[in-house]
This record gives C-alpha cells, sequence and structure tokens, in this order.
C-alpha cells in the first residue's frame, strides 16, 4: 500500500509538472495581438449585435481608394528638369569652328547659316535625352527649373535628340551642301541641354503623395455604426475596417500586451486546474498509470498549439481547423467523462486565440459531445465515418441556429462555411491511422485491435488450438464468462474477451502437462512434485514470453502474468508436503510470478479461469452445486488478498458470482431423458 501510494503521489507531481509546461507552451503559442475580428459581407446583413462606437475615430478611405487617388496625382504630376546653358554654347562654338577649319570652301555661307539658326532654335525649345522622354512620356507638362525659378513648359514643345537632328537636317538648303554635311556627322553638335531633375522631382511628388488624406470623415464616441440585421454597405465596410484596425493597433501597446498575457496565462492556468481537481477527485486510476497523462496533457497541449500557429500564420478560416478530431482521439483511448472534460480544457484554452470566441465554443463543446458520445466503442472504421458525419450534422445545424438569430432571411447564411465544415470532417478521418501511431508511442490499445487479435485465425490462436485444444476451448469458455461479467460490472469487456483467450497461450509447448488436453496418460506421473510445479508455473513465463514474440501489447501480457496472482500450484505443493513431512515447506518453487489482479478486468479473468476450471471437475451439474463452486473459489480469492489492490467492490463481485452461475447452469444444463419405445416405430400407425 506504501508503493502505491508513492506512485500515486509521485504521478501527481508528475500532472502538475506537466500541466505547468502546458500551460507554458499554451500561452506562448497565442499571438502577440489578440485580434478583434467580424466576418462579413459587403451586400449582406449585418449578423452581430449592434456596435456602438467606444471611441472617437476617424472613417479610413481604404487602401484602394487612397491608392487611386495617389495615381491621379502621379499623372498629373509636372517632374522637374534643369536647363543647361553650357551645353547650347558650347556645341554652337564647336559647330563654328567645324564649318570655319573644314566646311567652309565645301558648303555655301548662306546654307551654314541657315543651320546655324536652327541648332539654336533646338537649343533654345529644349533638347531632353532618349531616357528622359520615357519619364515625360504621357505627360502634357513639365517644369523647367533655372536658377531659383521654374517655368511650366508644354511637353510637345521640346525635343528628343532624334527629333532635333530631323529637324535641323531638314533644313532648305542646296542639295550639294546637304550631302557634304550630313557625311560629317552633324550629329555630335546635338546634345541634351534639358536634364530630367529627379532629386527635386522625387521631393515634390511625396509631398504631394502626403498631402492626399488617408481619413474620410469621423465617427463621434457613443455613435451607432450598424445595427443587427442591417445590410453592410460600402460606406459601413470602410467604418467597420477603421474601427477593427484602430481597436487592433491599440492592442500592440506594450502596457495592454502586458494585460494580455497576464490574463491568458490567469485564464489558462484555472483551465488546466479544473483538469487536474476532476482527476484527483474521479480518475485516480488514471493518475495510476503515466502513460495517460503523458497522452492526455500531450494531445490537449499540442492541439492548443497548433490551433494558436494556425490562427497566426495561415489566414485560413478557423472552421477549418479540426478541434472535433481531439474529442474523437481521446474518447477512444479513455472514457467519456474524461474524454469530455479534456476537450473542454482545449476549446476553453482555444478560445484566447481565435477571432469569434463565442461562436467558437459553442460550436466546438456541441460537435465535441456529437463525436465523444456518437462513439462508445470503436470496433469498426464505419463508426469513424459515422461519427465524422454527425459532427458535420452537428456543425451545420449549430451555424444555422446561431444566424437564423443574426439574420432577416435564411438565404443570408453564408454557404461557405458549411464547405469549411465538410473539409473539417474529412480531415476527422485521419483519426483512424493515427490510432496506430498513438497505441505504439503510448502503449495504449484500442477495441479496434482488441476486436482483431480475437479473430481465432490469428497465428497465434490457431497454433494454440492444433496443439492444445483442450486449453484453447478452455480460453473460449473463460473469454464468455468474463466478458459476460464485464459487461454486467460495466468493465471493459473487449479487453477482456480478447485477453482471455491469450492468457494460457505459454501451455502451447507443454500442453500434455495439463489436464484439459491429457487422454488417461498423466506424465506428470513420472516427475517429482518440483518439475511438476515447474512445468505448470512455467507456463506464465512461456506465455509471457510468446506475447513478446508475437508482438501482442503490453496490457494483453499483463492478463497473462496475473491470472494465477502470486499463487501457489496448490495440488503438486500439498503432495510434496505430504511426501516430506519433516522438511520446512518452502513454496518458493510451487508460486506463480504474479503480481496479483491490479484492476477490474484482471481480477474478472482471474476468477473465470478459477471457475471455469474447477467446474470441469463436479461429478453432477445441479444449480446447488455450480452455485457452491462459484461462490467457494471467489471467497477462498478474496480471503487469500488476491483482489486487494484491485478498484472492484463487494457487490460487484457479487454480481461477478450471480453472472458465472447463470453462465455455468447454461454452458452445462442437462438434456431431459426420452422414454424408451415399446415396440417397432416403423410399424406404428399414426
Amino acid at each position: 500500500m506504501n508503493d502505491k501510494r508513492h506512485i500515486i503521489r509521485s504521478n501527481r507531481n508528475l500532472l502538475l509538472l506537466l500541466s505547468v509546461i502546458s500551460v507554458l507552451l499554451t500561452v506562448y503559442s497565442m499571438p502577440a495581438g489578440q485580434k478583434e475580428s467580424y466576418s462579413f459581407t459587403v451586400g449582406k446583413p449585418w449578423a452581430y449585435k449592434v456596435l456602438i462606437a467606444p471611441f472617437s475615430f476617424s472613417i479610413e478611405k481604404g487602401d484602394d481608394v487612397w491608392q487611386a487617388e495617389a495615381d491621379s496625382t502621379r499623372a498629373a504630376f509636372a517632374p522637374y528638369f534643369s536647363r543647361n546653358p553650357s551645353v547650347s554654347e558650347s556645341a554652337l562654338a564647336q559647330f563654328d569652328r567645324f564649318y570655319s577649319d573644314s566646311l567652309s570652301k565645301l558648303v555655301w555661307n548662306e546654307s551654314y547659316n541657315i543651320l546655324r539658326r536652327r541648332l539654336e532654335k533646338v537649343y533654345k525649345d529644349g533638347i531632353i535625352s532618349t531616357s528622359d522622354e520615357e519619364i515625360l512620356s504621357g505627360k502634357d507638362l513639365f517644369r523647367i527649373y533655372e536658377g531659383n525659378t521654374s517655368t511650366v513648359v508644354q511637353t510637345s514643345s521640346v525635343r528628343s535628340v532624334r527629333d532635333a537632328y530631323s529637324y535641323v537636317t531638314d533644313a532648305d538648303i542646296y542639295i550639294y551642301d546637304r550631302y557634304t554635311l550630313l557625311r560629317h556627322n552633324l550629329e555630335q553638335f546635338i546634345q541634351p541641354n534639358v536634364i530630367y531633375d529627379e532629386t527635386r522631382s522625387e521631393t515634390d511628388l511625396a509631398a504631394q503623395l502626403n498631402q492626399i488624406s488617408h481619413f474620410k470623415g469621423m465617427v463621434v464616441e457613443g455613435q451607432k455604426i450598424i445595427d443587427q440585421g442591417e445590410i453592410v454597405d460600402e460606406q459601413k465596410s470602410r467604418i467597420i475596417e477603421s474601427y477593427l484596425n484602430i481597436v487592433n493597433d491599440k492592442s500592440q501597446s506594450k502596457r495592454f500586451q502586458l494585460l494580455t498575457w497576464g490574463g491568458r496565462s490567469l485564464f489558462v492556468v484555472l483551465c488546466f486546474l479544473v483538469l487536474f481537481v476532476y482527476l484527483s477527485l474521479y480518475r485516480m486510476d488514471d493518475i495510476d498509470s503515466r502513460s495517460i497523462l503523458y497522452f492526455l496533457l500531450g494531445s490537449i497541449t499540442l492541439f492548443t498549439v497548433a490551433i494558436g500557429l494556425f490562427c497566426q500564420y495561415s489566414g485560413w478560416n478557423i472552421f477549418l481547423f479540426p478541434c472535433a478530431m481531439l474529442a474523437i482521439m481521446l474518447r477512444i483511448f479513455l472514457d467519456s467523462r474524461t474524454a469530455f472534460t479534456g476537450y473542454l480544457v482545449f476549446v476553453l484554452s482555444s478560445s484566447l486565440i481565435v477571432s469569434m470566441p463565442y461562436e467558437f465554443i459553442l460550436l466546438q463543446v456541441l460537435a465535441g459531445l456529437t463525436g465523444i458520445y456518437s462513439l462508445k466503442e470503436l470496433s469498426q472504421r464505419s463508426q469513424i465515418l459515422r461519427t465524422s458525419l454527425l459532427v458535420f450534422v452537428a456543425y451545420s445545424l449549430v451555424w444555422s441556429a446561431l444566424q437564423m438569430t443574426r439574420l432577416e432571411n435564411i438565404r443570408d447564411i453564408d454557404p461557405w462555411t458549411f464547405l469549411f465544415f465538410a473539409i473539417n470532417c474529412i480531415v476527422i478521418l485521419l483519426v483512424y491511422p493515427l490510432l496506430f501511431v498513438i497505441e505504439k508511442l503510448f502503449g495504449f490499445t484500442s477495441n479496434v485491435t482488441l476486436i482483431e487479435l480475437s479473430n481465432i485465425n490469428n497465428p497465434l490462436l490457431r497454433e494454440l488450438a492444433e496443439k492444445a485444444p483442450g486449453t484453447f476451448q478452455h480460453s473460449m469458455q473463460v473469454s464468455t464468462l468474463a466478458s459476460e461479467a464485464a459487461t454486467r460490472i460495466k468493465a471493459n469487456s473487449q479487453l477482456v474477451r480478447t485477453a482471455a483467450l491469450y492468457h494460457d497461450i505459454g501451455k502451447i509447448d507443454d500442453a500434455p502437462f495439463f489436464t484439459e488436453n491429457q487422454n488417461k496418460v498423466n506424465p506428470h506421473d513420472k516427475l517429482t512434485p518440483q518439475e511438476s510445479a515447474g512445468i505448470i508455473v512455467g507456463h506464465v513465463r512461456k506465455g509471457l514470453e510468446l506475447a513478446e514474440k508475437y508482438g501482442l501489447p503490453e496490457s494483453i501480457r499483463g492478463f497473462i502474468s496475473s491470472h494465477h496472482g502470486k499463487g501457489v500450484a496448490r495440488y503438486f505443493y500439498i503432495k510434496y508436503a505430504q511426501e516430506h513431512p519433516d522438511l520446512v515447506q518452502d513454496n518458493s518453487a510451487f508460486s506463480y510470478p504474479g503480481p496479483n489482479p491490479y484492476s477490474k478486468e484482471t481480477a474478472l479473468l482471474m476468477m473465470a479461469d478459477a471457475v471455469e476450471a474447477a467446474s470441469r471437475s463436479l461429478k453432477e451439474y445441479t444449480e446447488a452445486s455450480i452455485s457452491e463452486l462459484v461462490d467457494k473459489i471467489i471467497d477462498t480469492q478474496v480471503h487469500e488478498g488476491y483482489f486487494e489492490n484491485c478498484p472492484i467492490s463487494w457487490q460487484e463481485i457479487n454480481k461477478v458470482k450471480e453472472t458465472f452461475k447463470e453462465k455455468l447452469r447454461t454452458m452445462y444444463h442437462t438434456r431431459i431423458s426420452y422414454p424408451e419405445p415399446t415396440g417397432d416405430l416403423r410399424q406404428t400407425k399414426p
């Protein structure tokens, strides 16, 4: 008892430590700033209660409106250019020298003057480069900055280098002079003298863009923004978005975040405290198992962290997240009340993260309840599909009911939400392949696995039936007795039924040494009591070896080791004591390794095994003899303390007795005696 108390105390400390870790991970995974949000559509009714402005704020124009105004400003903006007079002076001087040095004897002076006047004009109007020409594309005006003043100029009044060259060379001069001039590269005298001023242009444009207001109108404190059922138009949409932006910006302040983190931590601690108190008061057997603690706290934390990351990074609708999957997983491996309590802790903790906590809690709690109570005992894959469909129906009905209380027309319900529910429930089907992973990680055994193991075509059971047919029949009878009793006292009948089939597999190699497999020849007659006891007691050890070889779950191995408890092979021990009355009677060589039964299910198997084996030795099967046998065997087991560490009550033991008596009377019922015929029945006429 002291050891058990120490284990419970140690596991309770572990539960507390795991709860602290879960709280820290849960709070840490939550988004830094909790954002307020509403789901609405322009042109549809407002589905929430009336929204009143708690403070005054400006109405934002919206990014699209502001961007349109900014694009208009950019289109109308006149960029800045600067004129460089030294370019024209240098180009004309070079042209004069070139004419004097090279062309004066080849080109008429009149042609030279015409060309020079044209050069002067293009430089006076302005020449821009090809790259700057692209800047002025689509613009009617630009500014030329000279000194400290700027002049607005028509874009059509300036020429590009190419246009300026065409204008100069198209002068009305002698053909021979034109031919001579074109051969001497006149383009060298045409250079851009109006240059784009990037710094001044960008500065002025930025100033004009900054003057465009992001707001249009005001909402004063206490003003009604929108009422329930009112149609959301563009203006209302902008007001609501402006309100949400300001609220969420305020939530980013350090003071607000400090209060937020403190409130979240306190709320999550309270949620996990509820789970801690529930387990301490009502589920001490769960605290006994570290695997259950790891699974329960780990799965709750994993799902809460996952939903925090989902909300923070995915940007998808929260109803796509398969919350009900956790409820189903917990129900498969735990009882329904523990599953619901753990799931409720997850839902409440997650409600701090989602944007619509009221709707989230209501939907997920009812969907989780549907998943838990529609899956009382998983035995077929189709049950997962049925549960998934029922969860979808629960989601859809609850969401429809919520929307009907807020909308004027049922056609205004957003159909996309039902698609999210459908995708959610399809993802829930992944529970089935996850069962194998959970079983391996935590050492659990689901009903699906138990049903698969109870198939008598299983190789190990088939070998038992072939090599030890009597033991196989005994195991079948024990399975029937124990599972029926488990149903009566609300224990795990499927676990007992399957474990009973495997509890005596250690007899396979030594089948003739066990009475149920003997046929007039008893090999123990040639052995000493110690040798016989070694074989009988050894079937437990051999059974565990076979269980490990064939990969039987730990839960089944526990039945193999405990179905005789720490009892004694009584027949051979008494025989040894009679043969050696003068020796100290040490029974260690005749004792089973144990342990004694530690659960209702292992206790049921011990009772059923002993009762079924003893019932074969009855000389007559009457109601009195069967009743006396059952009472004697089970009372002896209770008196010898086999069930001291079991959570089984006297009332349940009495129910087990009555169940065994009823089943044995049915199994060993006697047929009525028919009278012998007095004549030849073939000659009897009807």
